[in-house]
């Protein structure tokens, strides 16, 4: 066995290690970085706001909802460790812990249409521009013990994504594999994206790809949300990319980044994001109607799902990212939130046949 395989092996059993004993912990890699951070904390804190966090080294985990029942939670880790670590500690004499299972409610496709087409009289009727619908795939047969193994897998097969394992004892396990940036900043610049629009890339060159009319109005709403969000903060001197076809695994999606030359205190970032958070690409435009719909039509709540997480450092700078591409793991099985953008033009079929796209980003690397 090489050196590398090694370390693999070590990784994955402190991993293992950490999600028997029920220790509150995270593991990421960011983009184009397979370095993975691991960080363990014995019991993790809630906050309510970034504000909160000021100051402060760890990783946070906030829901979709951030109004709702389900609380927003930070890691300040007790423990560190990277991929390039040599030694960790130890944990093999604490006791194993179970935590119950919570109830998922999987959605057939006869719920998704029913839904969908609620989604759609009021869409047709001008009473929103969009609206994100999401519904849950159940696996069976793979779970606890094998997320270690496939949050590694994932770690390798999407070098791009921000792939990320987060348990929080009491709330669950997730790890996910996310292709959209929520929020970046070093103190000197943020940067942000507006992704939008879904196809399945296939045997075609990402460079051939051609978006109908309905994709490039959903992503361009995004687009159109985030501008008037710097006009709103008077983010004057910023450069625009895109839109684009971006690759995210399987898929590609319409894509514009945005990165702004501007000094915002932690507290203007702070706020920046509350305001940005959730974007037109996770629940709708306008939001808060998008918001009410989504709670009326949803038999099943996001939780952490197309919230958003990632890490953030005491001199202010942070890297965020919305919570896609992800599946809460569960004792025996893995329940998968995938979801797309329904405009008046959406297709039913079509809107089905894109989460299912969306499912296979973790579905062939669990399978």
């Amino acid at each position: 066995m090489s050196q590398l395989e090694d370390k693999e092996k070590s990784i994955q059993y402190f991993l293992e290690q950490c999600i028997q004993k029920r220790l509150s912990f995270y593991a990421y890699s960011l983009p184009g970085d397979q370095e993975i951070k691991i960080g363990t904390q014995t019991s993790p804190s809630k906050f309510s706001n970034l504000l909160d966090l000021k100051g402060k080294d760890g990783f946070l985990f906030a829901p979709f909802d951030v109004e709702g029942e389900q609380d927003a939670y930070f890691i300040d880790p007790e423990f560190e460790f990277s991929s390039n670590s040599t030694q960790f500690v130890d944990f093999s004499g604490l006791p194993n812990q179970l935590d119950e299972d919570s109830d998922v409610y999987e959605s057939s496709m006869e719920d998704y249409f029913e839904q969908i087409n609620q989604m759609l009289a009021d869409l047709k009727n001008k009473k929103l521009d969009k609206v994100i619908l999401s519904r849950i795939h159940v696996l069976n047969g793979k779970g606890r013990k094998n997320a270690a193994s496939i949050f590694l897998r994932l770690n390798e097969t999407y070098p791009n994504a921000f792939v990320s394992m987060v348990d929080i004892p009491g709330e669950g396990l997730w790890i996910g594999a996310s292709p959209e940036r929520f929020l970046n900043s070093d103190g000197k610049t943020i940067e942000t994206v507006a992704l939008a629009g879904t196809q399945k890339l296939g045997e075609r060159a990402v460079q051939s790809v051609e978006w109908e009319k309905k994709e490039i109005e959903e992503q361009a709403y995004v687009s159109e949300y985030i501008e008037e969000l710097f006009s709103t903060y008077q983010i004057e001197d910023y450069q625009k990319q895109g839109p684009f076809t971006a690759q995210a695994g399987n898929v590609v999606h319409l894509k514009t980044t945005y990165k702004a030359n501007t000094a915002l205190s932690f507290d203007q970032v702070s706020s920046f994001a509350q305001s940005l958070h959730p974007t037109p690409a996770v629940c709708g435009l306008p939001k808060k109607k998008g918001m009410e719909l989504i709670r009326k039509v949803e038999k099943h709540r996001r939780e952490f799902y197309a919230g958003f997480l990632g890490p953030i450092h005491a001199d202010g700078s942070l890297a965020l990212f919305v919570n896609l591409r992800s599946m809460k793991v569960l004792q025996e099985s893995m329940a998968l939130f995938v979801g797309g953008g329904i405009t008046a033009e959406s297709d039913p079929e079509k809107e089905w046949m894109e989460t299912c796209f969306k499912a296979q980003t973790l579905l062939k690397v669990i399978k």
